[in-house]
């Protein structure tokens, strides 16, 4: 079978139209550093990337909301050191005023401490993580506790944060901090009013009874939100360090599946380049026109 000149040069052309589409398309993966630049590079390739960028787009959310889990969570146990060591000066207060040992003037004065200490607890409740109150629920733009009425304005429910894949934790804390419940027990403000009123009156009894019987529950049920806190925090730490694994794991899977390794792509396209050129010299050899191929 004759192989005719129009033959020849068809399969030339195409073969130069082949070796200048992969010289293209190594000098792109050379200018964007991947491997993968349209769809057609690497279907299979192209859809673990796009796996893989959707899970690093979860994990920084993730992260975003361990961040701020992790601030309202030291903001708390911050104010609940605070308040633990002020109802611990109070008690202190009470029993030097119930051992019935002081005169007036000196009941007087540490009923005035104690009212101080209430004013410092009233300011701790309604303590801010930028420009939110933590106490009191979901009315995080509302001031929970009203100093001047003695009055708790919260809620009771809960602000949580997707700290993984489907599992929320619970960031804040409500009026049960400071004794505030439905049993219409006294709540911590009111305590310290009253062991204040029992001091100014002389009432031993209760300052030795109830008062301080109720000032204790509020010291327990404050050191148990305060252990809550910890391991809340202490788990929160432990998923922030899970989390940056896996964005240390995507991240390197993203990597290992698009990015060129450059030295040898280098080498791939310097090698194109001279088979190229190589193909285009015996091309040009083959084609040229003889007296001979005129008189066929």
């Amino acid at each position: 079978m004759r192989v005719t000149q129009g033959v020849i040069i068809k399969n030339m052309l195409r073969n130069y139209s082949d070796g200048m589409s992969k010289m293209d398309k190594l000098t792109i993966q050379m200018s964007t550093g991947k491997t993968i630049n349209k769809p057609s590079d690497d279907p299979a390739g192209l859809v673990t990337a796009l796996r893989m960028r959707t899970k690093l787009h979860q994990n920084e959310q993730f992260k975003k909301n361990v961040g701020d889990a992790i601030s309202w969570m030291e903001g708390a146990e911050s104010t609940f050191n605070s308040m633990t060591n002020l109802l611990q000066r109070a008690r202190e207060l009470t029993v030097k005023g119930a051992n019935g040992t002081n005169d007036d003037n000196a009941l007087k004065a540490i009923a005035d401490e104690i009212k101080q200490l209430k004013d410092e607890i009233g300011n701790l409740a309604n303590t801010t993580l930028d420009d939110r109150y933590i106490f009191g629920g979901t009315r995080t733009m509302d001031k929970p506790y009203d100093p001047t009425t003695g009055t708790w304005m919260g809620n009771t429910n809960g602000v949580s944060y997707e700290i993984s894949e489907n599992i929320k934790m619970q960031v804040n804390f409500d009026g049960k901090v400071f004794g505030v419940n439905s049993n219409n027990d006294p709540d911590m403000f009111a305590t310290l009013e009253k062991i204040a009123n029992d001091l100014e009156a002389g009432n031993f009894s209760e300052l030795s009874g109830s008062d301080l019987e109720d000032l204790d529950k509020h010291i327990n049920n404050l050191l148990g939100v305060r252990s809550e806190a910890g391991a809340k925090l202490n788990r929160l730490e432990l998923v922030e360090t899970r989390l940056d694994d896996m964005e240390l794991n995507y991240t390197k899977i993203l990597s290992d599946n698009e990015d060129v390794d450059m030295a040898k792509l280098i080498i791939d396209l310097k090698n194109q380049e001279n088979v190229y050129r190589a193909s285009l010299a015996a091309g040009a050899r083959i084609i040229q026109p003889s007296l001979a191929d005129f008189l066929r």
